[in-house]
């Protein structure tokens, strides 16, 4: 038994948001427990943790670490060296931060982290958010305390069975399901109106972008729909120019500060298919038309999206089959059919586990023996 009652935390996870923001969520809940004696962040300085961490006030270290690149590269030939270089780092951090647990929730950096911290005999766990889990979290899988999954069909890519947890994915952000008048205001819209939220992750999503650009005019022939677009920087001033004609019936921005409010007055969404927004999503009980990005690692974004399909809460247009025509028809269909929409809207409740990051937080206090 720890006798502290508190746990040292070394968190290794990164390279985008969402291997990122579940691990600050984990750690929000330990430290709501009163539990988090220090936490301590391993990432590298080109993924998004350089920058989001220190913006939470979390301390972070960095290792050389990066992936190996499926086309020809001379970054490729540089990888056996970053490997080595970055077990002697991790090494380093766990000998001087002396964690009581080890958390994983993907990208790169975990990888050598987790090994070395198996190496020393520590509690380690892995979150992983994926349908398809990434090559960190199946290298080291069977080495590792616990791995907690996302999605119930995870399990056949693992060897070992007795270390899988279903618990779903963690999100700190707080989402509220009622419906008020006072957030259609405050995005100038009406509530008497059906709203459809477009996302495209933090980046925006070019792709998508171009084609709601092309079909705005068909969905503004309908005087019932209005829109919250989230477009990225990049497309921004484009599409801000060409549906500042439809007034306030065109909410945009490149993002989308409230994201909770935003889902409050949304009918139906059409999205990437990324596990944070997916969770999010399915606690705010969004029908999705869900637009995988086709270049996802292990097309884990495709996979995440036909699971939610199967399971008759989403609709999946691949990208290489999309047009405004096809995605209109879809979404003329949903808005116009309450018995389909509230039907996405009932399966899609039912798939997200709003009390993840606290599963995830009793697994570690479990294998860090604090009660």
């Amino acid at each position: 038994m720890n006798e502290n009652k508190k746990i040292r935390l070394l968190v290794a996870g990164g390279g985008t948001g969402g291997h990122l923001y579940p691990a600050f969520a984990i750690v929000e809940e330990v430290a709501a427990r009163d539990l988090l004696e220090e936490v301590l962040f391993v990432g590298t300085p080109y993924g998004i943790e350089a920058k989001k961490v220190p913006e939470k006030g979390y301390p972070i270290k960095f290792i050389w670490i990066s992936g190996f690149r499926r086309d020809f590269t001379v970054q490729n030939f540089l990888f056996p060296f970053k490997l080595v270089a970055s077990l002697v780092q991790a090494n380093r951090i766990i000998r001087e931060f002396k964690p009581s647990v080890v958390l994983g929730t993907g990208g790169y950096v975990s990888g050598p982290v987790l090994y070395v911290a198996t190496r020393r005999g520590l509690p380690t766990l892995i979150q992983e958010q994926n349908s398809f889990p990434g090559v960190t979290t199946r290298l080291l899988a069977s080495r590792v305390d616990r791995v907690h999954i996302t999605f119930d069909i995870s399990r056949k890519y693992f060897k070992k069975q007795d270390n899988l947890f279903l618990s779903g994915n963690p999100i700190s952000r707080k989402i509220n399901n009622e419906r008020l008048e006072s957030d259609y205001h405050k995005f100038g819209l009406d509530p008497k109106k059906q709203t459809i939220l477009i996302i495209g992750g933090s980046q925006g999503a070019h792709r998508i972008n171009s084609v709601i650009l092309e079909l705005i005019p068909w969905l503004m022939e309908h005087p019932q729909y209005q829109v919250i677009w989230s477009t990225g920087k990049k497309d921004y001033e484009e599409v801000a120019k060409i549906c500042d004609i439809y007034g306030q019936r065109i909410w945009k921005q490149p993002f989308i500060d409230d994201m909770s409010m935003a889902y409050s007055i949304s009918d139906l969404a059409v999205s990437r298919a990324g596990a944070l927004t997916l969770t999010e999503l399915s606690i705010a009980g969004i029908p999705a038309i869900l637009i995988p990005y086709p270049y996802a690692a292990g097309q884990h974004q495709l996979n995440n999206a036909q699971v939610l399909e199967e399971q008759g809460a989403a609709l999946v247009i691949e990208e290489k089959n999309l047009t405004p025509e096809k995605l209109f028809a879809d979404i003329f269909y949903l808005l116009n059919n309450p018995e389909p929409l509230q039907n996405m809207k009932k399966n899609i409740l039912t798939w997200a586990n709003p009390h993840a990051a606290q599963e995830v937080v009793n697994s570690l206090l479990e294998i860090a023996k604090i009660k």
